[in-house]
């Protein structure tokens, strides 16, 4: 059940709102390990500026997920400034991301059929 109160949780009961925010972070620390902020930057910029997380949701998430076993830490030296912890995906991880994309084509295609009955029935509106 989704847990906010965005427009898309409101109109669709059980929307995995709540929950993309892990899978975004596993898509991009499987692209390449970053620290929070870049994690945070990088999920802004590939969800088009859909999602915008709080640091503080985003540090709370990541050690959840690291508890989990999804994710590893490690801290590293920064040239300027104090050190960063960077996060990258487990093996569990890339498994769990894996699965829920096979989900996701799965969904997709379903909707795919939907949409097309939609049109021959109804129109494209």
């Amino acid at each position: 059940m989704c847990e906010d109160s965005t427009p898309n949780c409101q109109e669709h009961p059980g929307s995995p709102e709540g929950r993309w925010i892990h899978f975004l972070i596993l898509r991009v620390v499987c692209e390449k390990p970053l620290h929070g902020y870049g994690i945070i930057k990088r999920i802004e910029e590939l969800s088009e500026g859909r999602h915008e997380i709080k640091s503080g949701t985003m540090y709370t998430t990541l050690r959840r997920m690291e508890k989990k076993g999804l994710l590893e830490s490690e801290w590293k030296k920064s040239g300027s400034g104090p050190d960063k912890r960077v996060y990258s995906a487990t093996e569990e991880g890339r498994e769990h991301l894996k699965r829920w994309l096979e989900m996701i084509k799965e969904r997709k295609r379903m909707m795919e059929k939907m949409t097309s009955f939609y049109e021959e029935e109804f129109g494209d509106g």
